[in-house]
């Protein structure tokens, strides 16, 4: 027999069907409360889960709800009473909260939300949901994002500072894949070295053994990973076995970033140790060879290893003369610099600084000397790249000033950290190796470089190539339109492989004695019409001054910019995208027979 319902059970759901809104408001509203702990505490993955409950109005339940944390408080707003504004407020921290775990897809959702319907009140809004995008690879929806922040961003800061560097690198990054050098490849090496966990910084200890730095399990349980310094040797094209190089371990001291005396007797590599604070501390050491085994390491003295600073990534000059570092040591340009100190019978005399050419304000690091072609090639992350560490080439010697360091490209340089470059080949570029995290969710491992060199005779710096000389290169023309002349990004500096076109038009020019020539520069439509004005009489400029140099007489030359003017192609799509290639064309020089 069923039981009745009495008065008493229909009071009873009636007050629990009042009452369940309001408890679940208020779980609600206790969720903001966890994630505020949490994002104040720098907590950020427990705070970004916490406030994606709150802003989806979820009752609790399942594992993420912590009963211990959410206790009973007083009512706070129902979601149904926040306003906009919080609203907004709440959506750009859960969005700060997954950035700041590097989960740029999740934040540039939320990100998206207040940058659309309140930017107004969050002025950097647009600023990072550019690096969310830049991040995924939607440089095309980045480019405009940065272009309204640093609209309406005035503050001269180190935001507007990292803004602009970001919006350089868009630009930088897009010429680059448009216009990809495909005569260069770089090959992951096999899983004989790029085992799991770390493999990177390979270098030379003699023709046939290379040592590089990997990580591997450490022998305290609780450890994750340590570095320690293998070699293998190099068995026709394939590298052979691996094994740990035997060097004497240091206690508590990891070590990593070796390079060798050209007589293969003398290593210098970098041990570093972890504080409490997760803060790094390294120096350099050395270790001799005696027969087949090392000696027990020795730190460097104060002329390499300064106290309260951090030197690291040696570097031994194909010649054996130098020795080039890392250090963060008083007397540099800011962050990480490139140093160099003499070295007599392996031991090296006072480190000095390689200039502020080389460095900037922000970190330089891993620097290779290149004998062959007396090319720098070191790591930054403070110059326009394709984004993190880029690989730069500057040339020159310790003796004289080093030119204009040049990005090395795509594909040697990728969206990701690449760094530590070695050459054993003529051309710099030719048997060549670096190290990048391009293939991996977290790790450095070891590339192969190869460009393949057709036709040329070798020069000195990255892709200079002198071809055969053809003296008429106007073949009875008075206009030529070339893209074989560049510059500098966003600069008036020549790049090095200008210098083979040029000099074709300085053996035209000395062959033709009566002839004059007007130099013209067109840049592409981005940024303001009077920059691409000033910069493209610059570049002009140059042009002139690089003949005149050669030995043409400055009265037979004219310099013309007519900036972001007669594009020969538009720039953007009937929908409105942006089109790289267009752009890249845009970008010349034309030279004129004015009789």
């Amino acid at each position: 027999m069923r039981k009745a319902f009495s008065i008493k059970n229909i009071s009873a759901f009636l007050l629990a069907a009042c009452l369940m809104p309001a408890a679940m408001a208020q779980y609600v509203t206790n969720y903001k409360r966890a994630a505020d702990q949490f994002y104040a505490k720098g907590d950020y993955y427990s705070a970004a889960q916490y406030y994606e409950k709150y802003l989806d109005d979820k009752a609790p339940g399942g594992p993420a709800y912590d009963p211990y944390l959410i206790q009973k408080q007083a009512a706070g707003k129902q979601p149904a009473e926040r306003n906009a504004a919080e609203t907004n407020a709440l959506q750009y921290r859960l969005a700060e909260s997954y950035r700041l775990v590097n989960d740029y897809t999740d934040a540039e959702a939320w990100y998206k939300k207040v940058a659309q319907s309140n930017a107004a009140a969050f002025p950097l809004v647009h600023y990072y949901y550019a690096v969310c995008l830049r991040a995924a690879g939607k440089y095309n929806e980045a480019q405009p994002e940065l272009e309204t922040f640093l609209q309406q961003y005035k503050t001269a800061d180190s935001r507007r500072a990292q803004a602009e560097q970001e919006l350089a690198n868009i630009i930088f990054i897009q010429q680059q894949l448009s216009a990809a050098d495909k005569s260069t490849a770089v090959t992951k090496l096999s899983n004989t070295i790029n085992k799991e966990g770390a493999s990177y910084a390979g270098t030379w200890l003699n023709d046939g053994t290379l040592v590089f730095t990997s990580t591997h399990p450490g022998s305290d349980a609780k450890a994750s990973y340590v570095n320690a310094l293998y070699q293998t040797s190099l068995q026709g094209e394939q590298f052979g076995e691996v094994q740990q190089l035997a060097v004497p371990a240091l206690k508590d001291k990891e070590q990593g970033v070796a390079t060798a005396t050209p007589d293969g007797k003398k290593l210098f590599f970098t041990a570093w140790s972890t504080d409490k604070e997760g803060k790094k501390h390294a120096a350099i050491y050395a270790t001799d060879k005696k027969d087949n085994s090392w000696s027990a390491p020795i730190a460097l003295g104060s002329n390499i290893n300064v106290e309260g600073s951090d030197s690291r990534q040696p570097q031994v000059t194909g010649d054996g003369k130098y020795l080039l570092f890392a250090s963060d040591r008083p007397g540099g340009k800011g962050g990480f610099d490139v140093w160099y100190a003499p070295l007599k019978n392996g031991e090296p005399g006072k480190a000095v600084n390689a200039g502020a050419v080389i460095n900037t304000k922000s970190d330089e690091q891993a620097p290779f000397y290149h004998t062959a072609s007396q090319t720098l090639v070191f790591a930054s992350n403070g110059r326009t790249g394709m984004g993190g560490f880029d690989l730069y080439a500057a040339a020159g010697s310790w003796k004289g000033p080093w030119a204009e360091p040049q990005n090395l490209g795509y594909p040697v340089n990728s969206v990701k950290d690449d760094i530590y470059f070695t050459s054993r080949g003529e051309r710099l570029l030719e048997n060549a190796w670096l190290s990048s995290d391009r293939g991996s969710a977290c790790c450095l491992e070891l590339f192969s470089v190869n460009k393949t060199y057709k036709e040329y005779i070798a020069t000195t710096v990255i892709d200079s190539v002198v071809p055969e000389k053809k003296p008429d290169i106007f073949a009875g023309k008075k206009t030529l339109v070339t893209h074989n002349i560049h510059f500098a990004f966003r600069k008036k500096d020549l790049t090095t492989d200008s210098y083979v076109y040029l000099d074709e038009v300085v053996a035209y020019l000395k062959e033709n004695e009566a002839g004059k020539l007007e130099i013209d520069a067109h840049t592409d439509g981005i940024g303001t019409t009077a920059f691409n004005l000033h910069l493209s009489q610059q570049r002009a400029e140059a042009c002139v001054e690089y003949l005149v140099k050669a030995g043409i007489a400055r009265e037979r030359l004219v310099a013309k910019g007519y900036g972001e003017c007669c594009p020969l192609e538009k720039e953007h799509t009937a929908a409105g995208k942006d089109n790289p290639a267009a752009r890249e064309k845009n970008r010349r020089v034309e030279m004129k027979l004015l009789n």
